[in-house]
């Protein structure tokens, strides 16, 4: 029988993050780009989210957090952060070496995923991201209030 712990939702969702994270980083690592400047890189491609608020949102994560990323990444060339012409907002836009990057890097990342794939179904997972959306949004908003 599985102890409360063995069945607690941080704590699983914590391992299975960690074990993925480091799977996807030997996948990444020949680009010299972590998982998480990744993440950021990819969330810039075809979506709306495009100011720094708007992306800390969408990861979810601490505006520091994404501002010390993404200075890494300007650094790099990969994207270049701009000032709105009002206010003191900023948004991020993927430069063309950023482009290519995200070219080049995609086949590697489809192979991550598809290995994590292997265990399960295609079902499985469109249910499990359902599940964690949903959660997500939920403790979000009980953030806000």
């Amino acid at each position: 029988m599985e102890s409360e712990i063995e069945k607690c939702l941080l704590r699983n969702i914590r391992a299975a993050a960690r074990v993925m994270t480091r799977r996807f980083a030997e996948h990444m690592r020949e680009f010299d780009v972590s998982t998480e400047q990744f993440s950021l890189l990819a969330s810039l491609v075809g979506t709306d989210h495009k100011s720094v608020s708007a992306l800390a949102d969408f990861l979810a994560i601490e505006r520091t957090t994404l501002t010390r990323n993404l200075s890494l990444l300007e650094k790099k060339g990969f994207v270049r952060l701009v000032t709105a012409k009002k206010g003191n907002a900023r948004t991020v836009e993927l430069t063309s070496a950023g482009g290519r990057l995200m070219e080049v890097m995609t086949p590697a990342w489809r192979e991550a995923q598809n290995m994590a794939f292997k265990q399960v179904t295609r079902d499985e997972v469109d249910q499990a991201l359902d599940v964690l959306r949903r959660i997500t949004a939920e403790l979000t908003k009980k953030e806000i209030t």
